[in-house]
């Protein structure tokens, strides 16, 4: 390859071979003075024996033959020259003295020899002529080794390489068309090109856009089957007659390459995504994400026409829209759903979908982002800032409150007027009141000042007695089913006062002869504290608004307490789950070691 470019980068030979065959000396000492030029390098032979050993090891640009020479003639050496493969192009100039009958000049014309020099000749004109023959041959060369050079990058070439006409008739392979294609030569030559490249005259129409590009598109086998390539389109004019040159490359490997990267974003996509079908709504693929967020197995899925996954959708929007006469498919962005896992739980998301091309089938990409667990953070959020400000308020008057209250049950103590009884009832009702003040300042307390690493179970054993006391009092039982459970960081006053609460509530649940369990355990990483009351239940529609400052399901009750438990929880870096049914509440307390543990 390298010396094929550098024989076209060099254009003419810097020295031009000439080979004179003559059997008289005079006449090669006459040739030889006649073209003395630096560019040639003049050869002698004095018989036709002699000029085939020359021929044998120099390659000559022109060859000047004596006709009439003893033994072997000019006729004879000019056929056994070109008999030779090497030499069989090489010029052939007649230089003779014979008669210029036409026979004699067929002859010559005849065993190859491009002209006739007659003797005696006119100098300028053999100069001339050999000139003529010199710059004829040079061109023929410089053609050959363009069409080596051609014929080397096509055949090295690993694209296929198609030559084609303006109406698309292949002309011309090279052995990589062959191999890639898989057809017989003979059966491409003279056949359209859309027979390897459906619909590549569509992109040719375009000329302008698409000779400059590359094309991505898919080529068809001997064998019918489909792979992509990418396509490079170059144009000429060949006597006024248009023509194209196809690069074509087979991406197949490329294809794969994206596929596995694109496989594992797919896969490892937090999101929800699924790829249907357009034509029959057939699930062709979905994530891993998917099947775990619905529940359902990828043999439950894959192949299946129609909606596996069922969902509402909230926003005024339709899953596809399409155009009924321009057949455009109008993608989603961004629409909220609700939809139903295979368990049958509803769950929120963010639905987006895009068109696609998967192998040349058209489909739907569908994008979800499950946001159930961030509205419920939300949520969460809201109520916890509705007690954040119930405690500021309940900081801000309680202080005010204490003051009037104090003084006036004094003054009820030093007073004469009222009878005992009387005296005892408003200290009563200020001492409840005081109550209240006091229970607002725990709503209010956002610090935990003494957490100390201790057993959550020792403090239940230590406050039972009082609990027992209360549900002796209110005619109930109590049991406790402690296992054991590792230390925690707790602040064992606020407990204290969180376990009582909740004891109090399922006491004021349940019916005469209820039981109240009091229970811990633990749970992968956490350590669970359950009270389970044998109550009638909370509504469902109730159960988000537990822990909110004045709601209570009591009669009586401010809903303070649980807004205490709440807040001790929260404090101790725990959750509080509640699951209610005609059966009894069971609240539980999730306290998280790894959290607490320092």
């Amino acid at each position: 390859m390298k010396s094929y470019i550098e024989k076209l980068n060099n254009g003419t030979p810097s020295q031009i071979n000439v080979l004179i065959v003559d059997d008289r000396q005079e006449n090669i000492i006459a040739l030889e003075a006649l073209l003395d030029n630096p560019r040639y390098r003049l050869y002698t032979a004095n018989s036709g024996l002699e000029a085939l050993r020359h021929v044998l090891s120099v390659n000559f640009t022109v060859i000047l033959l004596d006709v009439q020479m003893p033994g072997m003639n000019g006729f004879e050496t000019a056929r056994l020259i070109k008999s030779r493969e090497k030499s069989k192009h090489v010029p052939i100039l007649f230089v003779t003295a014979i008669s210029q009958a036409a026979e004699n000049v067929k002859q010559g014309y005849s065993v190859g020899a491009i002209d006739y020099i007659f003797k005696p000749f006119h100098p300028e004109t053999l100069k001339m002529k050999i000139e003529a023959v010199v710059r004829m041959h040079q061109y023929q060369e410089q053609i050959k080794l363009q069409n080596e050079l051609l014929s080397v990058i096509g055949d090295t070439s690993i694209d296929s390489i198609i030559t084609m006409n303006a109406a698309g008739t292949i002309m011309n392979i090279n052995r990589a068309a062959k191999q890639m294609f898989g057809y017989p030569p003979e059966q491409l030559i003279g056949r359209h090109v859309e027979v390897l490249v459906p619909a590549i005259m569509d992109y040719m129409a375009d000329s302008a856009n698409q000779m400059q590009r590359i094309i991505e598109t898919a080529a068809v086998r001997y064998d019918g089957s489909l792979f992509p390539v990418d396509i490079q389109i170059g144009e000429a004019k060949v006597e006024s007659e248009q023509i194209y040159v196809c690069s074509i490359r087979d991406v197949t490997q490329r294809k794969l390459m994206e596929e596995e990267r694109y496989r594992r974003i797919f896969d490892a996509a937090p999101s929800l995504i699924v790829v249907r079908s357009l034509r029959d709504n057939t699930y062709l693929n979905v994530n891993e994400s998917f099947l775990k967020a619905t529940g359902y197995s990828i043999e439950e899925v894959m192949n299946r026409p129609g909606d596996v996954l069922q969902y509402v959708i909230n926003d005024d929007h339709k899953i596809a829209a399409t155009d009924p006469i321009k057949g455009d498919y109008y993608p989603l962005r961004s629409i909220r759903i609700s939809f139903m896992t295979k368990s049958g739980e509803l769950r929120e998301g963010i639905m987006s979908t895009e068109h696609i091309d998967l192998h040349n089938e058209p489909c739907v990409l569908t994008i979800i982002t499950d946001i159930t667990e961030r509205l419920h953070i939300e949520q969460e959020m809201v109520r916890l800032d509705r007690l954040n400000l119930t405690g500021k308020m309940a900081a801000g008057i309680v202080h005010e409150i204490r003051n009037p209250m104090t003084t006036v049950r004094g003054y009820l103590q030093l007073s004469k007027n009222y009878s005992d009884e009387q005296t005892s009832i408003m200290i009563e009702e200020l001492d409840r009141a005081h109550s209240l003040v006091s229970e607002f300042l725990s709503v209010a307390n956002t610090n935990t000042t003494n957490r100390k690493l201790q057993p959550l179970n020792r403090i239940i054993e230590t406050l039972f007695p009082l609990i027992q006391s209360k549900a002796l009092c209110t005619n109930h039982a109590i049991q406790l089913d402690l296992a054991p459970c590792p230390s925690l960081h707790l602040d064992e006053k606020e407990i204290r006062q969180l376990l009582l609460n909740l004891s109090i509530n399922g006491f004021d649940a349940m019916h005469e002869g209820g039981t109240l369990t009091i229970r811990t355990f633990t749970l992968n990483d956490e350590v669970v504290l359950e009270v389970i009351d044998q109550g009638s239940g909370i509504r469902d529609e109730l159960l988000d608004k537990l822990g909110t400052p004045f709601f209570s399901t009591k009669l009586n009750g401010t809903g303070l307490g649980l807004s205490v438990c709440y807040g001790v929880a929260a404090r101790h870096d725990a959750k509080i789950h509640v699951h209610s049914d005609d059966q009894g509440t069971v609240f539980a307390i999730h306290f998280k070691q790894r959290s607490l543990m320092f």
